[in-house]
């Protein structure tokens, strides 16, 4: 027995070290990349590859989810720290922060996280353990990476629509007003509206993870206390701009988060409803409440 346990401590150790050395590889490379090709969309391209070969690698040579949260932790966290260092180094005419360092940091979350929960969702044996676990870990990973995405959208950086700031009136009372009058001049005038499309999809995927997650653990909770998350979290945000003076406290800002809210909670309940229609539970559902109904007819059809 002893020996038993010293033989598997041993390979623990040894894929530990493995995911560790395959991730900081792929880091390198995907900043080799990021850095010398004329574009970076071939390092998000190498990323979600090597993050798909490398989640395959780990389930089957582990049958387990734990090395993935390992791997994703590194690549993601790494990822992120290549981007704020290339984002405090501007301006910089070798080096140029852009949008595909986010894209890059998000795939290198994404991608683990899809696969394993595509494994999982059809892996009725089941054949591998810890599904929940790494469910849980991997919030963990995001949720370090979201909170310090909110302090510089909100406080170092804040996200503004591409107009300055209306005369205070009705505009700051009316969703889409100041943002409706700016899109009316800019096609009268033939302005260009890729910042004001930036500036919306910036200002509603910012609040997607927020109400994915507030939907998947609360989700046993009272819908009015839901509720009050969804509408006073980013009210708290928009206030704490407007009283700092670091940013501008808006409604359409708080609209455009309340939509980001809303797309989060339905993605939530996609995949749930997909869980449970394909695996006869619900996402975070330990293995031993599989509906057993559920699992006969999947695995012995009826003649």
């Amino acid at each position: 027995m002893t020996e038993w346990r010293n033989f598997m401590n041993a390979r623990t150790v040894n894929i530990s070290s493995l995911v560790i050395l395959l991730a900081l590889l792929s880091l390198i490379c995907e900043g080799f990349l990021y850095y010398f090709l004329p574009s970076p969309i071939w390092s998000i391209v190498f990323a979600v590859l090597v993050s798909l070969a490398l989640s395959h690698f780990f389930l089957e040579s582990s049958f387990s989810y734990s090395y993935n949260v390992l791997h994703a932790a590194f690549m993601t966290i790494g990822a992120f720290i290549y981007a704020v260092i290339v984002y405090c180094i501007q301006p910089n005419p070798w080096l140029h922060y852009s949008f595909y360092l986010v894209l890059l940091v998000l795939v290198n979350w994404l991608t683990p996280f899809l696969y394993c929960s595509i494994r999982d969702l059809y892996d009725t044996t089941p054949h591998f353990e810890g599904y929940r676990r790494f469910f849980i870990q991997m919030s963990i990973v995001l949720l370090v990476c979201y909170i310090l995405a909110l302090i510089k959208q909100y406080y170092i950086t804040p996200i503004v629509p591409p107009y300055k700031e209306p005369a205070f009136g009705a505009q700051n009372f009316v969703p889409f007003m100041a943002t409706g009058n700016y899109l009316e001049s800019a096609l009268r005038n033939g302005s260009d509206l890729f910042p004001l499309i930036c500036y919306l999809a910036e200002a509603v995927c910012l609040y997607i993870p927020f109400g994915y997650y507030i939907c998947a653990y609360f989700l046993k909770w009272n819908y009015i206390f839901r509720l009050f998350l969804y509408l006073a979290f980013p009210a708290a945000m928009e206030i704490s701009q407007a009283v700092s003076g670091l940013g501008r406290g808006q409604i359409d800002d708080y609209t455009l988060a309340l939509l980001g809210i809303l797309i989060g909670t339905l993605l939530f309940h996609a995949m749930n409803s997909i869980f449970r229609s394909f695996a006869g539970r619900s996402i975070l559902s330990p293995r031993n409440q599989i509906n057993l109904n559920h699992f006969i007819d999947s695995n012995f059809p009826q003649q």
